[in-house]
């Protein structure tokens, strides 16, 4: 009798084994299936992230081909120009106006005088001033133009009277073509020119006249 129960309390025990090992294989084969699950919703969501751009370096989106382009800075105007007349020496021994553009500036008048001294660009004329001389400075008062030059002026100069008036003139009528100067008066190193050439005092405020 004692044997009879004895073997069915180990039928019993071994079917609670047999019973519990099913249900463990359930559970993990249930785990397993919510682990393939949650794997194929990640490659999911992987695969509809490729079609959005890219991070770049600094972590922002690179721009698409609907992204405008940066508008580049607008260019700096060009510098305005003024046309200024010069007065050369002409093959018949007068006077020839010269129309030149320079570029448009403060102190205007004596960047004129400059390009006086720098000669002409036309064929045919020749220069009055010594490419040497040099302007030490300039002011104008009340009509009147004071001109200062360096020694070279006078010191280049050709010695006959003719060519002399000519330079002379060819700095007044240059310098009064500007509104606000009527007469020029001319230094060369701080001091007023001395003498005369035909009559004309050089040390005098002189207006401009037709040579």
């Amino acid at each position: 009798m004692k044997l009879q129960r004895i073997f069915t309390a180990c039928a019993l025990g071994l079917l609670l084994c047999l019973l519990a090992g099913c249900a463990f294989l359930d559970d993990l084969k249930l785990f397993r299936a919510g682990a393939e699950g949650s794997d194929t919703v990640l490659e999911q969501d992987l695969d509809a992230d490729e079609g959005a751009a890219a991070p770049t370096e600094t972590g922002t989106a690179a721009p698409g081909p609907d992204t405008a382009a940066p508008t580049p800075a607008p260019a700096e105007p060009a510098a305005a120009a003024r046309r200024v007349t010069l007065y050369f020496a002409g093959a018949d021994g007068k006077l020839v106006p010269e129309e030149r553009e320079i570029p448009a500036q403060e102190g205007l008048a004596r960047a004129t005088v400059n390009e006086l001294i720098a000669g002409p660009q036309t064929a045919g004329l020749s220069p009055t001033l010594p490419a040497s001389a040099l302007v030490e400075g300039m002011t104008v008062r009340d009509g009147l133009c004071t001109v200062d030059f360096s020694s070279e002026l006078t010191e280049r100069l050709p010695a006959d009277a003719a060519s002399q008036k000519l330079a002379v003139y060819s700095i007044v009528n240059t310098l009064t073509q500007f509104d606000t100067v009527e007469q020029v008066r001319i230094l060369v190193d701080g001091e007023p020119l001395s003498g005369s050439v035909d009559g004309i005092d050089l040390s005098a405020a002189l207006a401009p006249a037709g040579l």
